[in-house]
């Protein structure tokens, strides 16, 4: 990968990196119920020696610590009792199949098994990264129950997709490390509930730039590991973060582990069945379609259980608010004059393309309104694929709000009134959406 300039989104991520007081917070927390102990002298970047070698860390240390900018990550300078190391990794994957039923039966696969322990064990985690870890098992359990997750399916498409042993420990590794660099991220700010500022969002979305300046410099990782991370969010069609790369821009590595996570994260929310599908359904343009087909293979034996019941409240209110949106959309789009409109191309291509996610999901034959007469059959195939849709759409008017925030020209600010008004009143209505 060449260098790229530097913007905003990498001096945030360098600076999150450098100072990183949440996770100096993690670990000193961390030192009170395990020993954790400086392997080196820590100093100070003026110079100033702040913790000698062999110190025991404690809580009462955070203050001094996170008074001056270290001169190197702090997990660089320490060592932790009983690190993980892969081979506990895959002890704890196999765990975790007991716990989400969705990955018992990749791990009753005897041949995918064996393949995936003896490739998985044979890596070699560095010990600053093994620090990292720890901090995220005690302090984010969520996370770490995430990425392993992510583990087991990632290095089970690498397995599927006979990638060569160096991308295949590249994709393991990454992921497992792909969201470490939510480890300098407030954790209120990822609270259920919690309603994100836009300077709480811009943290967010630099954590693959975080997590790679983490990994780069480690000689002993596999070389695709790193930029798998810097990448994982990007997206074929160029509509991914954090630098909006497309097409080949994106490493083999990348598009796996991006596979992975997305259904890693749906296994977590629901469980493996037709929504994985679903999903990859209404996003084909996004993600690689190679992988996209081994993912449907390897959980093409789930099926939506009858007896699963469906929030049919849930259903009307929503499908009822989104018929509203693209309703007065249109109505809206035909204020829009031929002079106005190169002001808001951007805007209206975006809310044309979730209209036609609408169209391409398979619901090309009924109009929105008619949704309310399928939710209301109570079929629950059918009501699994609106909820799907519905949180889909949910997902991505975020991402457009997200998007109108960074970048103004997507408000309509530079219209005449009456038309930036109208676009202000839509995306309150779409706010409105995303919080019900």
């Amino acid at each position: 990968m060449q260098p790229r300039p530097q913007n905003e989104e990498d001096k945030l991520a360098r600076q999150a990196v450098e100072e990183d007081s949440v996770f100096v917070q993690a670990v000193t927390k961390l030192a009170d119920t395990r020993e954790v102990v400086a392997s080196e002298d820590i100093y100070a970047r003026g110079g100033m020696k702040l913790i000698g070698r062999g110190t025991r860390l404690s809580g009462e240390l955070y203050d001094r610590l996170v008074t001056h900018k270290l001169l190197k990550p702090i997990e660089h300078s320490l060592s932790i009792s009983d690190a993980l190391d892969a081979r506990q990794l895959v002890s704890l994957m196999q765990d975790e199949a007991c716990h989400v039923p969705s990955l018992a039966p990749l791990f009753a696969q005897p041949e995918l098994l064996k393949q995936l322990g003896r490739d998985f064990s044979q890596l070699r985690i560095p010990g600053p990264l093994t620090v990292r870890l720890a901090v995220m098992q005690s302090d984010r359990p969520k996370l770490f129950q995430h990425v392993l997750i992510s583990a087991v399916v990632g290095t089970a498409l690498g397995i599927s997709g006979k990638l060569p042993r160096e991308e295949l420990q590249a994709l393991s590794l990454a992921s497992v490390f792909h969201d470490v660099g939510e480890l300098c991220i407030q954790p209120t700010f990822l609270e259920p509930g919690h309603q994100m500022t836009a300077q709480e969002r811009r943290h967010l979305y630099v954590h693959p730039i975080t997590g790679f300046l983490m990994l780069r410099d480690f000689a002993d990782l596999p070389k695709e590991t790193a930029h798998a991370v810097l990448q994982h969010h990007e997206r074929i069609d160029g509509s991914g973060y954090p630098y909006h790369l497309s097409g080949n821009e994106i490493s083999r590595v990348s598009r796996y582990l991006a596979v992975a996570e997305v259904a890693a994260s749906l296994i977590e929310k629901h469980g493996a069945d037709k929504r994985i599908g679903m999903k990859f359904r209404m996003n084909r343009k996004k993600y690689d379609a190679n992988v996209v087909v081994l993912v449907s293979r390897l959980f093409r034996s789930f099926e939506l259980q009858p007896s699963e019941k469906l929030d049919e409240a849930y259903l009307m209110t929503h499908l009822t608010q989104l018929g509203r949106l693209f309703e007065d959309w249109a109505a809206l789009r035909k204020t829009i004059t031929r002079t106005d409109l190169e002001r808001v191309s951007a805007l209206v291509d975006r809310v044309n393309a979730l209209y036609m996610l609408v169209i391409e999901a398979g619901f090309d034959q009924c109009r929105i309104e008619d949704f309310l007469l399928l939710a209301g059959e109570a079929d629950p195939e059918i009501s699994m694929e609106l909820t799907t849709l519905i949180d889909e759409l949910n997902w991505q008017f975020r991402a457009l709000l997200t998007d109108v925030e960074r970048d103004p020209s997507l408000s309509g600010k530079q219209c005449p009134v009456a038309l930036a008004a109208g676009i202000d009143g839509w995306l309150e209505q779409v706010r409105q959406f995303v919080d019900q």
